[in-house]
């Protein structure tokens, strides 16, 4: 009996083991990834001040910090998508549209690549405080994108806060589908960054 019955266990651990493995080959195959690709428009900008900028690694609230896409269905209610989701963090896919926006504003003479060795005169840093759709209005979902940004003066003697500002915009979600929803948010994040880039303009000329 005991000879027959081991093989059994073996061949049951087998099969349960190619059916797990089945699964998540299914699933992985059935899985969507998207970046944001919110891109400022090419112009010819000479720079606009002597300013050099260093973009921090934005932080971003616990809710929205991985990948799969988030949607709001209720008040306090929200789910998260393992189907479709983002190809990298939103910490550094933001972070990284960001640091591009400005690099093409003008608004700076130069914005330093990641682990660059220049000392940055000013700094930019920046939290992630919604990144999802909402669906609580099924008729007419919504992408939302907050970030609140500050500017720091980095310079020895001065050290301050020169902009502190919370940054909000909603934006229609055309089909009810995630690759609507990701260029909803796309678009969100054009807005704000066009907001920001202004915003950073009047900064540096009254503090210059």
């Amino acid at each position: 009996m005991t000879c027959g019955w081991i093989p059994s266990v073996r061949y049951l651990g087998l099969v349960v083991l190619a059916v797990a493995v089945c699964g998540c080959a299914q699933r992985t195959a059935n899985q969507h990834q998207y970046v944001l690709a919110a891109g400022r428009p090419e112009t010819s900008v000479a720079a606009q001040s002597d300013a050099i900028l260093e973009v921090r690694r934005f932080t971003v609230d616990a809710a929205f910090a991985d990948r799969p896409l988030v949607y709001r269905i209720g008040a306090s209610e929200y789910e998260s998508d393992f189907y479709h989701e983002f190809l990298v963090t939103p910490a550094v896919m933001v972070t990284d549209r960001v640091r591009r926006w400005l690099v093409r504003s003008g608004v700076f003479a130069n914005v330093l690549v990641p682990a660059s060795r220049m000392t940055p005169s000013h700094v930019l840093e920046g939290n992630i405080t919604a990144l999802h759709g909402d669906f609580r209005d099924e008729s007419a979902p919504v992408a939302v994108v907050e970030l609140r940004c500050f500017l720091l003066d980095e310079t020895p003697l001065a050290q301050t806060v020169l902009l502190s500002k919370a940054y909000e915009a909603t934006q229609p979600v055309e089909a009810r589908d995630a690759e609507a929803l990701v260029a909803a948010l796309d678009r969100c994040l054009a807005h704000i960054l066009t907001r920001l880039e202004d915003d950073l303009k009047t900064v540096l000329s009254r503090d210059g």
